[in-house]
């Protein structure tokens, strides 16, 4: 009988982080979801089930030390924390807008990836994720772009070090998720309506496209230093 394998997704209380949750569930793993907000992690769990949640504070390294503690031996990490992405010229956000999303997503992310190195199993993964911004020059989007260029180095660098634990990073490219919930509805249909116009699969990307892949590069035992575009042939 294959053993129960354990993981654990920061970010899982919503969105691509939810979607991954759930397809690592139907997969047969225990799935912990972290996230700061224990209203939303109470709303996940009636969602999704079966699934441990565990409040943490990612910007305070006790507390991610505990979460770690609390999760125990785990055999794939999947980090989908977002955060602010300041957008604009970069002659107003500046240096200003950049440490915003290297606060929020690049260190969030790789503070729990350090965390979580003694406690990942040696067949296991980190999955970071990162976003299409690194890889194609959108005017206004250079915070962003940044931020997940970081990331997919950083990835790189990590699958070289700490191997055989293996590294990857997830690229969406546009995602309806309840990020973009603030903005008003007309603008939000509008947005996605002119990406969908432009893209060969004909439609944005849903959580669970997301979600789908990062089950399927997370237990891929031969794929390790790779980052993976899913943009729905935006890049193309």
């Amino acid at each position: 009988m294959t053993p129960t394998r354990k993981t654990l997704i920061l970010g899982g209380s919503s969105g691509i982080g939810e979607a991954a949750a759930a397809a690592f569930m139907a997969a047969g793993h225990d799935v912990i979801i972290a996230s700061r907000s224990a209203g939303k992690l109470a709303q996940a769990r009636s969602r999704l089930g079966d699934v441990e949640t565990i409040e943490v504070d990612t910007t305070d390294p006790a507390s991610v030390a505990a979460l770690m503690q609390a999760a125990g031996t785990i055999d794939h990490l999947v980090l989908t924390a977002g955060g602010r992405t300041p957008t604009g010229p970069f002659a107003e956000i500046g240096a200003q807008g950049l440490e915003a999303v290297m606060t929020d997503k690049l260190l969030v992310q790789a503070r729990v990836a350090q965390a979580a190195i003694p406690h990942l199993s040696k067949s296991g993964s980190i999955t970071f994720t990162g976003g299409i911004a690194g890889q194609k020059a959108v005017p206004g989007m250079s915070a962003a772009a940044a931020a997940n260029m970081a990331l997919e180095a950083l990835s790189r660098s990590l699958a070289a070090e700490i191997a055989p634990v293996r590294v990857n990073i997830v690229v969406p490219g546009l995602v309806d998720t309840p990020a973009y919930s603030e903005m008003p509805d007309d603008m939000r249909k509008g947005l996605f309506a002119g990406a969908a116009s432009s893209l060969p699969v004909g439609r944005v990307g849903l959580p669970s496209d997301i979600g789908a892949a990062i089950l399927a590069i997370a237990t891929n035992g031969y794929m390790t230093g790779s980052s993976v575009v899913i943009d729905g042939g935006g890049h193309l």
